[in-house]
């Protein structure tokens, strides 16, 4: 019997994980967090993560052959979510790691009788649960890291562009301009010493598969609005004092969890370079472009049924949607038995 999954997916702010709440507590459902921030530690008032402070990681014992990283969950409002917390921030956590871990759990919670939800905002490690992404499995190559570490942006454009042209054309802008991505799409091409693309038939793949994706999403200056509410809401929680805890600790700033939105701000703040009302406005914009990458990924995939969180009815109308998906499943699964 193929595997149940509920996706809740979109840009920052438009209300994935109290959706996914929601629906937990209609449908026996446990959330999977499928947030590239989120599965640090010590990062919680930066990256969103919502939880009460009082509510424990609870590990769990699953074969997991890396002992650097630890798998289980939190809960907010007795639901179950997991894969926050699971790597400490000096760890350079890879989307292979989560396609493995992730399917782990879901295969737990699908055991126990219940639905995984995953709920997220990163588009890569949701489409890797869904699409056969072999390379993402591949594990980091320090040597080759170190060596390319010390090329610039132009010289790591050039020796992929050579070595990889296709794959060069298919990174967006943002991609482009990160030194870290692509010194990994060089370690991917150097291993795999051919040009994998992710194009396949999006429905013809999900047709194998028991997956609905919902995704969430709202007009633009909305969206926007609500992200400067919650970047204010963050300052008042006191991320700055998060933050400033985080960098001395850690003072090596060049790290794959420290380069999550927000932190690059708050540290020219912490470092006297700006003042606190344009650290803000900074990260507001930060957010704001975030937010248009996100959306930009997930309407590349055509199988996402998109609901306006901004119009009144709209919970209902993914109720219905979800319970008329979930009991045919269930409906065909017994009768298969």
């Amino acid at each position: 019997m193929s595997m149940k999954l509920l996706i809740i997916c979109g840009p920052t702010a438009t209300g994935k994980t109290d959706l996914g709440i929601y629906l937990a507590r209609k449908f026996h459902g446990e959330i999977i967090s499928a947030d590239s921030r989120q599965v640090y530690q010590k990062m919680d008032i930066i990256t969103g993560k919502d939880i009460a402070e009082n509510s424990e990681f609870i590990p769990i014992k699953l074969k997991i052959a890396n002992d650097k990283l630890s798998v289980g969950y939190r809960l907010k409002e007795e639901i179950p979510i997991w894969l926050v917390d699971i790597a400490g921030i000096e760890y350079a956590f890879n989307v292979g790691e989560y396609t493995k871990i992730a399917s782990r759990v879901i295969e737990d919670i699908s055991s126990r009788g219940n639905l995984p939800i995953i709920v997220g905002g990163t588009g890569l490690y949701i489409k890797s649960l869904l699409y056969p992404l072999q390379m993402v499995t591949i594990p980091p190559n320090q040597k080759l890291r170190g060596r390319l570490s010390k090329l610039d942006r132009e010289g790591l454009k050039k020796y992929l562009q050579k070595i990889n042209h296709r794959k060069w054309l298919s990174m967006n802008h943002s991609d482009r301009m990160n030194p870290r991505r692509l010194i990994r799409a060089i370690e991917i091409t150097l291993s795999t010493k051919s040009s994998s693309s992710f194009d396949i038939n999006t429905k013809q793949y999900l047709s194998n598969k028991d997956a609905l994706i919902i995704g969430l999403t709202l007009p633009k200056d909305k969206l926007n609005q609500r992200i400067d509410e919650r970047i204010n809401k963050r300052m008042n929680e006191g991320v700055l004092e998060e933050a400033q805890e985080i960098l001395q600790k850690n003072p090596s700033y060049n790290l794959p969890s420290l380069s999550s939105t927000g932190f690059p701000q708050l540290k020219n703040y912490l470092d006297g370079k700006v003042s606190l009302s344009d650290t803000i406005l900074q990260w507001q914009s930060a957010e704001h472009a975030f937010a248009k990458r996100q959306l930009t990924w997930f309407k590349s995939m055509k199988a996402i049924y998109w609901y306006d969180v901004s119009q009144k009815n709209y919970l209902k109308k993914i109720e219905r949607s979800v319970k008329k998906w979930y009991t045919a499943i269930r409906l065909t699964s017994s009768q298969d038995n």
